[in-house]
């Protein structure tokens, strides 16, 4: 679990780390920067140019991809007050990119992020609290930090506070009805593990009145933000009998979907229905022919939206 959680934190952080180009609304309006043009402007100490160099060497886009020296921009730039470089500084600091693996300093740097209202740097710091990384563990610090970035809408800070309610934990006291407001803010982002952690609440009816429409409706969203299990846990309400009545064939659909997506439980699910609940062929051909229509109708929007 504590794996799982660093893990997840990283993919989060690290989203910072992939953009392309630095964000352009600091300050005035500026023409874009090239890179001979930002070789210049972080000569004359120009942050928007530090960070735009440092985003380049490391990613290996116009230069030779150079940690160390997209590390050396980071620090430029983070010193001089640019949150965003702040955050990633902190990050280079937590994996070792480039410089030397220092909690104790990636944690300073996300508290710099922090203290001038970077919502990336408030839940960075409050996974660090959470963690005892770099700083002594302090699990309300961690909740204040997570509150802070998830009033911000940052979605990761929501869904660690869901799942800290949800589940317990670090003597957190199971509070579903707080569970569900966090999940709530996330799930307006899109974030896939609050939209599943909906759908759960919903079908337990645990902070929220019992709703298996809803809860049918979130796992279903959340499966299409890609967390496949949701289209498994969508399954288990039809073969369960729990929507309207029991419906194996499309139990049959959602396990398939999410068979196709790479879940084994899914995959197991089917199993057990071919063994136990055995489908006609004319009810399985019919599972399959709306999978595959949903799955089509997936890929159809996913095209367009990155086209």
């Amino acid at each position: 679990m504590e794996k799982t959680r660093k893990i997840q934190w990283l993919a989060a952080v690290g989203q910072s780390l992939a953009w392309a180009a630095v964000l352009t609304a600091f300050g005035c309006a500026s023409q874009k920067l090239t890179l001979e043009s930002a070789t210049e402007g972080a000569a004359k100490g120009d942050i928007k140019a530090e960070y735009f160099l440092a985003k380049h060497y490391a990613k290996g886009e116009g230069v030779p991809q150079n940690d160390a020296k997209a590390a050396e921009y980071m620090q430029q730039a983070a010193e001089s007050g640019y949150a965003f470089a702040q955050n990633d500084l902190g990050v280079y600091y937590t994996l070792g990119r480039g410089v030397k693996q220092d909690p104790v300093e990636a944690a300073k740097w996300f508290r710099k992020a922090a203290e001038q209202g970077d919502p990336l740097g408030e839940y960075s710091l409050g996974f660090v609290y959470l963690q005892g990384s770099g700083v002594p563990q302090d699990v309300q610090e961690a909740i204040q930090w997570y509150a802070k970035a998830a009033g911000q809408k940052q979605p990761d800070a929501a869904e660690a506070l869901g799942n800290l309610y949800l589940l317990g934990g670090y003597g957190v006291r199971i509070n579903y009805g707080e569970a569900f407001k966090w999940y709530q803010i996330g799930a307006e982002q899109k974030n896939a593990i609050c939209l599943n952690g909906l759908g759960f609440l919903y079908e337990r009816g645990m902070g929220a009145p019992k709703n298996l429409d809803k809860a049918a409706e979130y796992y279903r969203e959340a499966g299409e933000q890609g967390y496949v299990r949701a289209y498994t846990n969508l399954g288990q309400l039809y073969v369960d009998g729990l929507l309207l009545k029991e419906n194996l064939v499309e139990a049959y659909k959602w396990f398939t979907v999410g068979a196709d997506e790479g879940d084994a439980m899914a995959r197991h699910y089917l199993m057990l229905i071919d063994l136990q609940h055995p489908l006609t062929a004319s009810q399985k051909n019919e599972a399959c022919r709306r999978a595959h229509e949903y799955e089509a109708q997936q890929n159809k929007a996913n095209n367009q939206a990155s086209g």
